[in-house]
């Protein structure tokens, strides 16, 4: 495993064809909006005093693993399409894009007031 990577190579990455992974990523991401659908709804009932905090770091975690799998599964495969070194390159190309773009450091605007679940 190299810096890039988070999760350690799948065992059967060469009999799952490329295509299908990606929309394993597609699945993925789907699973994580639902969950953070999920997340929301706990956060509101716990704000109205309807819910317990419990439900709400439950609701999270299951988003936050969501996450984590859709972070799994594009990483598998850009394993499939691309060398190692390929992915750095196309990691720092990425990163400059987006510095350019202004996406990176405090955004005006963020935080927000109101009721919001302890993390």
């Amino acid at each position: 495993m190299n810096g890039f990577y988070r999760f350690p190579e799948i065992r059967h990455r060469n009999k799952v064809g490329s295509r299908k992974q990606l929309a394993k990523v597609l699945e993925e991401c789907s699973e994580a909006y639902d969950a953070h659908n999920d997340w929301s709804i706990e956060t509101a009932l716990y704000c109205s005093g309807g819910w317990a905090l419990e439900n709400v770091v439950e609701a999270r975690d299951a988003y936050g693993m969501e996450l984590m799998d859709v972070i799994h599964a594009a990483e598998t495969v850009l394993r499939m399409e691309f060398s190692e070194t390929e992915v750095e390159m196309l990691r720092d190309a990425v990163e400059r894009k987006n510095r350019e773009m202004g996406y990176y450091g405090a955004a005006a605007g963020e935080g927000g007031a109101g009721c919001t679940a302890p993390a």
